[in-house]
Formats: structure tokens, C-alpha cells, sequence
């Protein structure tokens, strides 16, 4: 039994030692923000990086725009490209410009908001981005399985979409647990590969539209069918361009990625100029050509692809009884087709043609017999351009090879965009939680999130069974939650510098990115509510943690005023004694009486000199900050006033400074507090306050082990 135990501790802290390698370890004294310095790149390899999750929702974009709107993909992805260009472009360079450090749009609400209300804003954005970030990575290795399976020199035992999926989302955690490295030169390559993989592709079917005008003819021909006047085609676009808002991810990603871009030798720490310009050639470029590759591929797959070929797999069920024997089967794109079933029984196929230019669709049927009648089930199997419109038109039209050298490059930056979200995640963690003290400390370690974050997507993968499709309206969810925060950040930025034709211009945008989102969500609900479950997650863990982390000692440095330096000098002449006060009226009479009450209750010593200490809390819900120490003289009386987080942790970082600066241990006294303790621990949490006594010595006690070199705490009263 001994032995048992003994290695099962030696392989528990093995496996401790493994998860926690490379994190930060715990500062002794102050606390720090972790500071990391990045390598930095020419502006057009970063572009690169974001560009393998931007760049790569060509692989699905065109064919969910093709069945969201039918017809009309080609003018709803117009809409999508003057929003891009007119609107998410000019707002993320503003964002570029007010947050150029890294910490992307959320960065400009916190400073615009204070307080807990602000801290739990900034929360749920965080839940949105996690959510984005999440199905960037499930429905990245969703699309990447379908193109595999889709692929006819793939062998048959690739032929499981979920299982496929869970290989590829559980690869990228096994790469993330190894360590990742030289992202950005991998991402060239496959981003270059792609790009101009997929400029032959279209390419070649824009030839082919111009070698048959008629297709282009028959196209506007059917519009004008279906809608009487220009104005309806618009309005019909914009109720449908919704949909297509994935083709707006990848501008939070440009300015997240900021730090890497290299800017200009003399650009300054604060506020680094030509970090600045390049980033805005970010995304401006990525902008552009993205823009170009959405409205020519969207052409091209409307006009050259059978709209049946865009539709997913149905099943359709329905027990004949009597003289029935048709069953309505969905399409797929909100129409039904209704089936005549023949009397036979079994399993058997169909080959459907169906009226028009839809193209045909292959049946699978299963007729039961059954008392009175018979069960019948027909499922319509998904079309082959499903999720891969342009990986279709590469097969069919440029030979089998070079459509599995397409999927070859669409199924490895599809999987690189899953990493590049990971990386995402991985960065905004720690970037944000840890300022508010709701991070636990295992949270500075990649490979338990990365476990985390693995076991999350394959959660998510098996709610949503691995369907591209389904995971759109979450995916866009999460993409248009970020953007709407984002411009009506820069709205509010734009008014507090009394810009007014700005902040009309981004509140319209705005107002554009809400009508989006609002119809997102009430088209498809599972989104929010993936959302929400996410925003809960990140709030009920980061409370918990805020709340073991309370009594840390939350303070980077300590400031201290001429004034205050001088109080503390005259101190250290006798013992240091520092008496803690509650200011109300700041009166020379408040302090004499506080010294004769203390003298009383807390038996201090009346031959030695002392000072009074007193702290406010300007916004408890800050985690850390600088401490700043202004000495005053009230009558005969001297006072430190403290301005910090947190009163007790305050207190105990002030009595560790005047401990390290004088060399002597300073004696600081208390009055019992009358309140009970369940509203003191409710104080301190959300206000900083608390039994600051007992707090104080708690802080203290963790702060500095060694009892012989702790200040000493006296309590009375």
C-alpha cells in the first residue's frame, strides 16, 4: 500500500509539474502584471496570421451565402462588402489607433467603464469572444472532415463527419500541449497556397461565365421573375445578408495580433506610431482582398453550381394509411418536394430532376410495412457543394487532382484557423482576467486551458454533430456581438472627443451591426444561448477565483509623496506606530479623539509618536493598482492618506514598504469592527472594505511567511 501511494504522488506531481510548465511563477512582494515582450514582423506576414481564419471562410462562405440567399448571394454579399469596407473597416482603425497594445476593442470599454458594472460588461464580451473563438475552431474542423470525406480519392474509412472532426479538433490540442511555434511563417505559406489556389478557381469560372453569356442573362432573368422593382431586390438582400455575417470575422483577430506587427525604430512605448500606420495596412489589405474574393466567388458559385447541390442532407418521416402515398421532403432551403412513393418495400434509391435550373437530388428510401399502412422514411442526401462551393467547381471543372490539391489547402488552413482561435483564446485569457483578479493561478499555464479549451470544442462538436451549417448562427453570434460592442465603443470615443460626424457615422454603423445581430439571434437562438452558457461559465469561474485571490497582496507599486516620505522618516526615529481611521469630518478634533480612544482600547503606548492611516477606495473592483501615499499634517496630528484597491491589502502593502524602506517593523492598530461576518466578507469582496483588521493580518500573513519580518497587527476594542 505504501508503495502505491508513493507513486501515485510521484506521478500526480509529475503530471502537476508537466501542466504548469513555462507559467509565470508566483512574484514574491508586490504584485506584478505579467509582461511579455513579442518577437515582431513585417505588417504583410501578420496579416498572414489573422489571414488563416479570415481568408479561410471561403472554404464554407460562398455556399452558406448560396443557401441563405438563393439567388440573390451575389447582392447580399455586396452588402456584406460596403459593410466591411464603409464599416467595420474604419471602425477597427480607429481601434487600431486608441488600442494599439493588443487588447482589441474591449480595451476601449474598460476605460469607459468603471466599476463592477463595467468589469461584468467586459466579462460577457469575453464570453462572446469565447464563443466565437470556440466554433471558429469546431466549424473550421467540421468543414475541414466534410472536405475530406468529400474528396473521392479519400478511402472509406474517412467517411465519419463527427469522428473526422473530433480527430482534427483533438490533433490541434495535442499540438497546443506540445508547443507551438513558427506560426506565422506556416501561415504564409498555406495563406499564399490558398489564395492563389482560389484565384484559379474563380478565375476559371469567371471564364467560363464569359465564354456563356447566357448564364449571366438567365441569372437576372430569374431575379427580375421574382422581384418587381430594384428596390425589392434590395430589401430582400438586407433581410437576408444577415446571414452571411460570417464573412466579417478576422478584424478583432487584426487587432489582438498588434503587438507583432513591427513598426518604426523610434516609435514610442506609449503610443507606437508606426505600429499604428502598419496595422491599419493590415487591415486595410486583408479588407480588400477579401472583399474581392467574397463578391467574385459568390458570382461564380450562384451561377455556375445547381442550386441542389448547396442544400444539406434531410430526412423527411410519415406512416401511409388508406389512400395516402406522398410524403413531403425538405429541400433544405425552406421548400419541400413531394415525393410519389412507389408500391414496393425495402430500401431503395431515387434520382429526383427537379423543374427548372434546381438541379437534381438523389433520395434515400426506406418502406416499412406495418398494420394498415406502411413507415416510410426518405432521406435527401446533401448536396456535394454543401459547406464547399468552391471546392465542388474545382473538382467538376479543373479534374479530380487539382480539386484534391484545392482540399488539400482548404482542409490546412481550415485547420490553421482552428489553431489561430486557439491562440486567441489562449491570449485573451490572460490578457483581461487577471487585471480584475479572476483568474486562478493555473490559469498563467497553456496546457490546462489548452485541455480545457479541447474539451469545450469536443463538447460543442457533438451538440451540433459536426454540421457546418448549424453552427453558423452561433459562430455569427458570437462574430457580431464583438462588432456591435466595437462600434458602439468607438461612437462613444468619437463623442467624448466631440467629433459629431463620426459619431454619427459609427452610431449608424452601429445601429447596422445590431439589426444584424438581433436578426442572428432570433433566426437561430442556439447561438445566444451557447453565448450565455459561455458568459456564466467565465462569470461564475472568475468570482471564484476573485474571491481565493482576495487576499493576495493586489498592489504593483507604491508612490509615495515628499510629504509622506518625510511622516515616515520623523517615524523612524522611535518605533513605527500607525493607527488605521475611518475619516468623516478630517478635523483636528476627529484625530485627537481617535488617539485617546486608541490609547484605551488598543493599549498603545502614549511616550511614542504616531501617525494616523487612512485609505479610500476609488473602484473596489479593480484588482491591483498603484498605491499612492500623500502625507498631510491636521493640527499637531500627521496623516498618510492611502489611495488603493483594497483597504486591508493596502494597508499591508504600505506596512511591507515602510518595512523594507526604514528597516524597522512598523506596528499599525485597529478597532474591532462591529458589523457581522457575513457582510464583512460581502465588504471586502465588492467593496474593499470588510473586517479590515483580521484582513489586514491575513494579507500580511501570506505576504511574508517569515513571522520574525512581519509587521505586527494590534486589535482593540
Amino acid at each position: 500500500m505504501p508503495n502505491r501511494q508513493s507513486f501515485a504522488r510521484f506521478a500526480s506531481s509529475r503530471l502537476q509539474r508537466w501542466l504548469l510548465e513555462g507559467a509565470p511563477k508566483p512574484s514574491e512582494g508586490y504584485y506584478k502584471q505579467p509582461t511579455n515582450a513579442h518577437p515582431t514582423h513585417p505588417w504583410w506576414r501578420v496579416m498572414c496570421l489573422t489571414g488563416v481564419d479570415y481568408f479561410s471562410t471561403l472554404g464554407y462562405q460562398p455556399g452558406i451565402a448560396a443557401l441563405a440567399a438563393g439567388a440573390l448571394s451575389p447582392i447580399a454579399t455586396l452588402m456584406l462588402v460596403l459593410l466591411t469596407l464603409f464599416g467595420a473597416l474604419p471602425m477597427y482603425r480607429r481601434v487600431a489607433g486608441e488600442s494599439p497594445h493588443g487588447d482589441g476593442s474591449i480595451s476601449m470599454l474598460v476605460r469607459l467603464l468603471e466599476g463592477w458594472a463595467g468589469k461584468f460588461v467586459v466579462l460577457a464580451l469575453i464570453g462572446f469572444v469565447a464563443t466565437g473563438f470556440i466554433i471558429t475552431i469546431t466549424l473550421s474542423a467540421a468543414d475541414a472532415a466534410k472536405h475530406i470525406i468529400e474528396n473521392p480519392l479519400a478511402p472509406d474509412w474517412m467517411n465519419s463527419q463527427i469522428g473526422l472532426t473530433l480527430l482534427l479538433v483533438g490533433l490541434l490540442g495535442a499540438v497546443f500541449l506540445r508547443g507551438f511555434k513558427e506560426a506565422i511563417g506556416i501561415a504564409v505559406v498555406l495563406v499564399v497556397a490558398y489564395i492563389g489556389l482560389n484565384l484559379m478557381v474563380i478565375g476559371h469560372g469567371l471564364g467560363l461565365i464569359a465564354q456563356n453569356p447566357g448564364l449571366l442573362a438567365e441569372w437576372t432573368g430569374h431575379i427580375a421573375l421574382d422581384y418587381a422593382t430594384p428596390a425589392a431586390v434590395v430589401v430582400a438582400a438586407l433581410v437576408v445578408f444577415p446571414k452571411l455575417a460570417l464573412g466579417l470575422s478576422g478584424f478583432e483577430t487584426g487587432v489582438v495580433v498588434m503587438p507583432l506587427v513591427r513598426g518604426r525604430p523610434g516609435d514610442s512605448p506609449q503610443y507606437p506610431v508606426g505600429r499604428i500606420a502598419n496595422s491599419r495596412k493590415l487591415l486595410t489589405t486583408a479588407a480588400l482582398i477579401m472583399s474581392v474574393m467574397l463578391l467574385s466567388s459568390a458570382l461564380v458559385t450562384t451561377l455556375l453550381v445547381p442550386p441542389s447541390e448547396f442544400w444539406p442532407e434531410t430526412t423527411a418521416q410519415r406512416e401511409l394509411r388508406g389512400q395516402a402515398r406522398t410524403i413531403d421532403v425538405p429541400l433544405g432551403n425552406g421548400d419541400v418536394y413531394t415525393y410519389q412513393v412507389p408500391e414496393r418495400k425495402g430500401s431503395f434509391s431515387e434520382v429526383v430532376q427537379l423543374d427548372g435550373n434546381q438541379g437534381r437530388i438523389r433520395l434515400e428510401v426506406t418502406v416499412t410495412p406495418i398494420p394498415g399502412g406502411r413507415l416510410v422514411q426518405v432521406t435527401k442526401e446533401g448536396g456535394a457543394a454543401n459547406g464547399r462551393a468552391l471546392a465542388f467547381l474545382a473538382h467538376r471543372d479543373q479534374g479530380e487532382w487539382f480539386g484534391s490539391l484545392y482540399d488539400l489547402s482548404t482542409i490546412l488552413i481550415l485547420w490553421f484557423a482552428g489553431a489561430s482561435a486557439m491562440a486567441g483564446l489562449l491570449n485573451i485569457t490572460p490578457r483581461f482576467l487577471p487585471r480584475y483578479g479572476m483568474a486562478p493561478d493555473w490559469a498563467r499555464a497553456v496546457r490546462p486551458l489548452v485541455l480545457i479549451f479541447t474539451g469545450v470544442c469536443v463538447l460543442v462538436t457533438l451538440i451540433f454533430q459536426a454540421d457546418v451549417d448549424a453552427q453558423a448562427g452561433a459562430y455569427a453570434t458570437g462574430v457580431l456581438a464583438l462588432m456591435t460592442s466595437a462600434a458602439f465603443a468607438v461612437m462613444l470615443s468619437a463623442l467624448a472627443k466631440r467629433q459629431l460626424g463620426a459619431a454619427l457615422g459609427f452610431g449608424l454603423v452601429t445601429a447596422v451591426f445590431i439589426y444584424t445581430g438581433t436578426v442572428t439571434v432570433l433566426a437561430d437562438p442556439e447561438g445566444l444561448v451557447i453565448a450565455a452558457l459561455f458568459i456564466a461559465a467565465i462569470v461564475v469561474v472568475s468570482l471564484i477565483s476573485r474571491v481565493f485571490r482576495s487576499t493576495e497582496l493586489r498592489v504593483e507599486r507604491i508612490q509615495a509623496d515628499l510629504e509622506a516620505e518625510a511622516i515616515l522618516r520623523q517615524l523612524a526615529l522611535g518605533e513605527i506606530r500607525l493607527v488605521a481611521n475611518h475619516r468623516d469630518s478630517g478635523s483636528p478634533f476627529e484625530y485627537a479623539h481617535k488617539r485617546e480612544r486608541m490609547y484605551w482600547r488598543t493599549h498603545l503606548p502614549t511616550r511614542d509618536p504616531v501617525a494616523f492611516l487612512e485609505v479610500s477606495v476609488p473602484d473596489a473592483s479593480d484588482f491591483s493598482d498603484t498605491l499612492y501615499v500623500h502625507g498631510v499634517e491636521v493640527g499637531e496630528q500627521r496623516v498618510l492618506r492611502v489611495q488603493g484597491t483594497s483597504i486591508p491589502n493596502a494597508i499591508a502593502a504600505l506596512l511591507l514598504y515602510v518595512r523594507d524602506t526604514t528597516g524597522k517593523l512598523p506596528h499599525v492598530y485597529f478597532e474591532w469592527s462591529e458589523r457581522s461576518l457575513v457582510r464583512s466578507a460581502l465588504d471586502f469582496i465588492l467593496y474593499g472594505e470588510g473586517d479590515v483588521p483580521s484582513l489586514t493580518h491575513e494579507v500580511l500573513r501570506k505576504a511574508e511567511p517569515d513571522p520574525r519580518r512581519r509587521p505586527v497587527v494590534h486589535v482593540g476594542g
